[in-house]
């Protein structure tokens, strides 16, 4: 729930196209710093999903904050990015700070 109020502004896209492994994503708001983020859940096996995050992405860095999944994902030109999730669990991405 914290998640979601510290990231979870604007534009929502889900991407329910599997059984076991589901995901969307938030394009957050300029003026709030730090907003923007994707989620990906899994009741399975482990997976990956390409979402989209926006254009205001392009070239940065996404990590888990939860610890999950040490995977850092950069997202391409055109604002997407290939998101993991382990099996059975959660995964929610946001920008790394450095």
């Amino acid at each position: 729930m914290e998640g979601h109020k510290k990231f979870a502004f604007d534009l929502r896209r889900d991407y329910f196209d599997h059984g076991n492994c589901v995901g969307w994503t938030r394009e957050g708001l300029e003026d709030q710093p730090g907003s923007g983020c994707a989620v990906l859940l899994s009741n399975g096996d482990e997976g990956d999903k390409s979402m989209e995050v926006g254009l205001r992405f392009k070239g940065t860095v996404f990590i888990d904050i939860l610890g999950n999944n040490s995977t850092e994902v950069t997202i391409d030109d055109a604002g997407w990015g290939e998101f993991y999730v382990n099996g059975g669990s959660i995964s929610l991405w946001v920008e790394r700070k450095l």
